[in-house]
């Protein structure tokens, strides 16, 4: 299986996502962890810019935090995957146009679970789950918390395996 992990913004979050998967019971020497060019040369950071160094190709698994969800969305020409786990959408650093990007995932058709705080400051679950309501394709979940932190992440490997389980797939292993 092969999976394409893609933290947020702060390079804390690459260890953190790779708890996070550690979590699920997907196989784990085949995760393939975006490391973002701005940590390595101190430059401001890029969406676009980054986007330009994502590996292309297909991916059973897509799992991002953040920022790395506009990443991913943005980058639909040069990734595909049979599912998308999205965590922590900031919804605030979206762009009106980049906003479509999010419901409009219904027409790829694949699987997508999207995890947002109850309050989180970038985008509440609320506004998310507004954004997807009625997608057949795409579960919101609500998760306890304000500051885009996302701490538990066994709970949120639990969730994921929960959603593996509901909706089947080949990603299991």
């Amino acid at each position: 299986m092969k999976i394409l992990a893609i933290p947020g913004k702060m390079p804390i979050t690459e260890s953190w996502l790779l708890k996070i998967i550690s979590a699920t019971q997907w196989r784990q020497e085949t995760v393939d962890m975006h490391r973002f060019v701005a940590w390595k040369n101190e430059q401001a950071f890029s969406v676009d810019n980054e986007i330009s160094y994502l590996p292309s190709g297909h991916f059973d698994v897509v799992i991002t935090k953040s920022i790395g969800c506009l990443i991913t969305l943005k980058a639909q020409k040069a990734i595909t995957w049979d599912r998308l786990v999205l965590i922590g959408v900031a919804w605030s650093l979206f762009s009106e146009s980049e906003r479509e990007l999010l419901p409009t995932l219904e027409k790829k058709s694949q699987p997508v679970l999207i995890i947002q705080e109850k309050h989180d400051p970038f985008g509440s679950y609320a506004e998310i789950a507004a954004e997807v309501a009625g997608k057949h394709n795409i579960h919101c979940v609500e998760v306890g918390g304000d500051r885009h932190q996302y701490t538990d992440t066994e709970a949120i490997g639990e969730l994921i395996n929960h959603w593996v389980k509901e909706t089947g797939t080949v990603a299991t292993l």
